[in-house]
């Protein structure tokens, strides 16, 4: 039995069960087991299983989207935000992601976190992207684009590898940052 485990082991525990063996893995014998430690640790932090995947949810809203959003905006051009994004995106927990969404179709709680995820995301590539656009509704309308390649490789690969991420969205960046090109161009004039 391992002596300290953190909160943000068991959130890493759950999203590689998540990847590989999907939302019906989460229980706390299941997660206990791959820590190594009893469920009095896991109780102790999170005081039942609902009270851990509210944290857990939490947790993951913050670290693979809000920190995401953070660090992007700390890029000074347009072009650097837009290959910062593209980059931090690459390092999501992808299968762990797929398998959030396929569980959002039976969880309603996990439905809602979803929801915040996918509007939060919507809206802060959106903004990213006003450079590359001519109107908030081209910006919105590139940013459901990018989201729909992430979603869709994530539905249909398993793992997804960085060679399959980076043939989607090396192409992806080509394009925003061509467009980008463009809008400088035209403004320019």
């Amino acid at each position: 039995m391992r002596l300290l485990v953190t909160r943000d082991d068991y959130f890493e525990a759950a999203f590689r069960l998540l990847g590989t063996r999907g939302s019906g893995s989460l229980k706390i014998a299941v997660i206990c087991k791959e820590l190594k430690v009893t469920s009095g640790s896991f109780y102790g932090y999170f005081g039942s299983f609902d009270g851990f995947v509210e944290q857990f949810l939490t947790h993951w809203e913050q670290t693979q989207t809000d920190r995401i959003v953070r660090l992007s905006d700390q890029s000074p051009d347009a072009a650097g935000r837009i290959h910062l994004v593209k980059e931090l995106t690459g390092q999501l927990h992808h299968e762990a992601e797929g398998a959030i969404r396929s569980w959002a179709h039976t969880n309603p709680r996990v439905a809602e976190a979803q929801k915040r995820v996918d509007d939060r995301r919507l809206d802060a590539l959106t903004e990213i992207l006003l450079p590359a656009a001519v109107s908030r509704g081209e910006a919105k309308k590139l940013a459901i684009m990018g989201m729909t390649l992430l979603i869709g490789l994530q539905q249909w690969r398993n793992p997804v590898t960085k060679k399959d991420f980076d043939l989607l969205f090396d192409e992806y960046e080509a394009l925003l940052l061509d467009r980008l090109a463009d809008e400088d161009v035209s403004q320019a004039n």
